[in-house]
């Protein structure tokens, strides 16, 4: 049996990608493992999987910052990790001792430990080639990182996004797993609407776009209808905005519900390793307006015609709008959206997704 420790910044409930990711890790795990989930932020919840809780300092604040605060919560990672180190030392010490891999989701997480046995760096967190902060200072980390000259406690990368290995090949230990969806429940729906059913899904955060969307749907016109699922900073947003169907939390009924729903998936974030609900979104047969950021992520679905790739801002956001009636002539027609499900299907469901993951992981296991 092979003890693995996920390590996630907030907990399993906390419903961002990282928190959704980790909850299929932990459902469709196989029966070579034993899994336990770190946490950095308490629920008060009774679960049935082993979890244990350390509320860090750390973690409490890179959940509730972004842009240039959260970019100076990551440069203090060292010190900030290290009194969280000492707070929870007992709890540390014991995930060193009786974990064979510890697969860090936040990779500032790699201060807290001192002795691990296999340490797993993850792009769910950002990897220094990919992160959209300070460019130069990125660069100048990933040489020495790839060079072991900072970092030397890695043992493997996991990417989800395969081209990337171009830019940590040079490392030598990797492996390539994309993101999921439950394709059982994300699934299309044969629907005709009276009106343009806009959607958007993820944390109201300014790096998610969501403050453009609303400011853009304010000037359209009655044919538009939209829909917002999320929390954060910005939720204030919502209060003015009496014509926007507004949800928080809602379970995975009412979320799958809401997809079939809707028609446009509106998606302009500038901050993203994947992108979870585009593939939900896809999955539920929804044409997809995203920023030009997530290229080539989903390069097969542009050319499906199911998705567009947009600079991030108000204008362009519109212009896609201008011909949407025309777009949706094609991407609502219920048998091309069972055609993208099937290939979402086959390709990115949860199930086989894990599978192949935690076949990646006892290799991981067997070589080191």
């Amino acid at each position: 049996m092979i003890k693995i420790t996920f390590v996630i910044p907030a907990n399993i409930h906390f419903n961002g990608g990282i928190e959704k990711t980790v909850k299929k890790y932990v459902d469709y795990k196989t029966e070579n493992f034993d899994v336990t989930v770190l946490e950095g932020k308490n629920d008060n919840k009774n679960d049935d999987y082993n979890k244990i809780v350390i509320n860090s300092i750390y973690c409490n604040y890179i959940l509730k910052t972004s842009g240039a605060k959260n970019f100076l919560i990551r440069i203090m990672s060292p010190l900030l990790l290290e009194i969280d180190r000492i707070r929870n030392l007992k709890k540390i010490i014991y995930i060193e001792k009786n974990s064979d891999i510890i697969y860090l989701t936040n990779n500032d997480l790699y201060f807290l430990f001192k002795r691990p046995k296999i340490i797993i760096w993850s792009e769910h967190g950002n990897l220094p080639f990919n992160y959209t902060g300070l460019n130069v200072f990125n660069k100048i980390l990933s040489k020495l990182m790839l060079k072991k000259v900072i970092f030397k406690k890695i043992s493997y990368f996991h990417i989800i996004n395969c081209y990337y290995d171009r830019y940590i090949s040079s490392y030598g230990k990797y492996f390539c797993v994309p993101n999921g969806v439950d394709s059982g429940k994300f699934v299309p729906e044969n629907v005709k609407n009276s009106k343009i059913k806009l959607l958007f899904v993820g944390r109201l955060e300014k790096s998610k776009g969501i403050d453009m969307i609303i400011e853009l749907f304010n000037e359209l016109n009655d044919n538009y209808d939209l829909t917002v699922v999320g929390s954060g900073t910005m939720e204030y947003m919502m209060e003015n905005n009496k014509n926007i169907h507004y949800y928080k939390n809602i379970d995975i009924d009412k979320l799958t519900e809401i997809y079939k729903n809707s028609d446009v998936f509106i998606f302009p974030s500038v901050l993203e390793n994947f992108g979870l609900a585009i593939l939900e979104a896809l999955s539920s047969g929804l044409y997809v307006i995203t920023s030009s950021n997530m290229k080539p992520r989903f390069d097969y679905f542009e050319k499906m015609e199911y998705l567009e790739y947009i600079n991030p801002d108000i204008d362009s956001i519109k212009n896609a709008l201008k011909n949407i009636d025309k777009k949706l002539e094609y991407a609502n027609i219920y048998e091309n959206k069972i055609k993208i499900h099937e290939y979402i299907s086959k390709n990115y469901d949860w199930k086989n997704i894990v599978n192949i993951l935690y076949k990646d992981l006892e290799d991981v296991y067997n070589n080191e």
